[in-house]
């Protein structure tokens, strides 16, 4: 079998998530429909699931097939794809790469506006906060999820996982008034972006203290911090190998 790197990216606003359900619209759902029709045989791998509404700049797949994927065949792919989703780029690679297990950094983006005019044709892919934002506030809670942390309170920790993810970027950046935040790590756990994203709007609007998230970093309790940020302002940006 020969072994393709792809990279794709997809609007998720019409999709209930990456994986695959039944009787729902997925990304993963939506490829494998594509797959069957003009490859039939194949193996699938991602390099990590994304909530509902969730968008993608870069997801990054491998197809394992016995056929020769060229540049027609991605091209059909493509078309058939539809428009919210795209193929950005495939090469053939070494049949030990796995989209997920491969993976040394994952990188996120999440974009609010604050409590100024709406501005309608963004609202598939940024967040509308109801209150004003505070730049030098927000990097300030920012720069504590840095280096090694058990986030256990910030996310869904499935039994018997390592709940210890390692951040090597965590900061907001603002542009006109839409405020970016970025974060990389080698991993994350279910849901644990947009809840450190909510954590941190909440902190900005004074319903949570230093104290009381910087606790939950050091001595986690098992008391979640549940404070998820909405999953249209949420896009995967960059998977590094």
């Amino acid at each position: 079998m020969q072994n393709y790197k792809v990279s794709i990216a997809y609007d998720g606003s019409s999709f209930y998530g990456f994986q695959k359900q039944r009787s729902r619209p997925t990304v993963q759902g939506k490829i494998e429909e594509v797959l069957d029709l003009l490859i039939k045989d194949y193996e699938l791998n991602y390099s990590g699931r994304t909530d509902a509404g969730v968008h993608a700049k870069e997801q990054v797949l491998n197809i394992l097939t016995d056929i020769k994927i060229t540049e027609k065949l991605i091209s059909s792919i493509d078309k058939l794809l539809g428009n919210s989703i795209s193929v950005n780029s495939f090469n053939q690679i070494s049949n030990d790469f796995h989209a997920r297990y491969s993976a040394k950094e994952r990188t996120y983006v999440y974009s609010t506006m604050d409590n100024q005019k709406k501005l309608p044709y963004l609202l598939n892919s940024t967040h509308q906060h109801n209150s004003s934002l505070d730049l030098e506030k927000l990097n300030k809670i920012s720069q504590l999820f840095l280096g090694k942390n058990d986030f256990s309170s910030f996310a869904k920790v499935e039994k018997n996982k390592n709940p210890e993810r390692e951040i090597f970027k965590s900061v907001w950046k603002k542009n006109s008034n839409i405020f970016t935040y970025t974060i990389t790590g080698n991993s994350f756990l279910r849901n644990m972006v947009r809840n450190l994203v909510g954590v941190q709007l909440a902190f900005n609007d004074n319903k949570l203290t230093l104290k009381e998230i910087k606790s939950q970093l050091d001595k986690p309790d098992g008391n979640r911090l549940n404070y998820i940020a909405p999953a249209n302002g949420l896009t995967l940006w960059k998977v590094k190998y």
